[in-house]
């Protein structure tokens, strides 16, 4: 992971230490890793635009709906930041309700040994700056993905959806019917979910990585920063000569 701004939030001031502290032991990087606790950032977040990676920690069943509030404004306030969640007390509950949020990458890191802990967060964060690091385009014009040096074609259809997930990061089955053009109350998940699990498919061979993560019981959600859409770049670099 290569941050050089990282902020690590935890429930409380002692906790955020011990918290940065395993992002120090994980990522021996020379990081600039600030710490804040819940109470410091139920306010607001504008003072904390220049973090380039938010990675919230929730070890208790209450503080999880007390992050949720913190992950939205964080959302709102960067959208261009990438926000980790690391669960790390037992859990039933979906990872669905932080995506929906504003996170972009989800752990539970539920394991009582240390080391076990730390090749968990090795793990998750390594393969998180993996995928950040892809960079392909989607080029609407000609329907295809091109990146490291390789094209890959694909249906109208399959970039409608790819076009979709790019601007709105995570869509529900119904939302990814309607821009399939299928009856919204009437369609067939299976044949649904065979389409998406094709692209998936088709986008690993050709590039080696999972960009469109299935959300259990719900959707869909690209993997933040691996992929661009050409239109969308090209207005956003004309804002900002203007």
């Amino acid at each position: 992971m290569h941050f050089s701004n990282v902020l690590a939030i935890a429930r409380t001031p002692s906790k955020s230490e011990d918290f940065r502290a395993l992002i120090v032991r994980t990522v021996p990087n020379d990081l600039k890793i600030d710490t804040r606790c819940y109470g410091q950032l139920t306010e607001s977040l504008e003072s904390h635009k220049h973090y380039r990676a938010i990675i919230i920690e929730i070890d208790t069943p209450s503080a999880s709906n007390q992050t949720l509030d913190i992950i939205r404004k964080t959302r709102s306030d960067n959208p261009g930041c990438t926000i980790f969640v690391v669960v790390t007390f037992a859990s039933t509950l979906s990872k669905t309700k932080y995506y929906l949020a504003g996170a972009d990458y989800c752990i539970k890191a539920l394991e009582t040994s240390p080391e076990k802990e730390l090749s968990l967060f090795d793990a998750f964060l390594s393969e998180s700056a993996r995928l950040k690091r892809c960079g392909l385009v989607l080029d609407q014009d000609r329907m295809c993905i091109y990146g490291d040096g390789k094209k890959l074609e694909i249906s109208f259809v399959e970039m409608k959806v790819l076009e979709a997930l790019i601007q709105n990061r995570l869509l529900s089955h119904n939302e990814i019917a309607a821009v399939m053009g299928l009856n919204t109350k009437y369609y067939d998940s299976r044949a649904l979910e065979k389409s998406i699990s094709r692209l998936r498919s088709k986008i690993k061979a050709h590039y080696g990585d999972n960009i469109i993560q299935n959300i259990r019981g719900y959707g869909y959600k690209l993997s933040s920063g691996l992929i661009c859409a050409s239109h969308f770049q090209r207005s956003r670099e004309r804002s900002d000569r203007e």
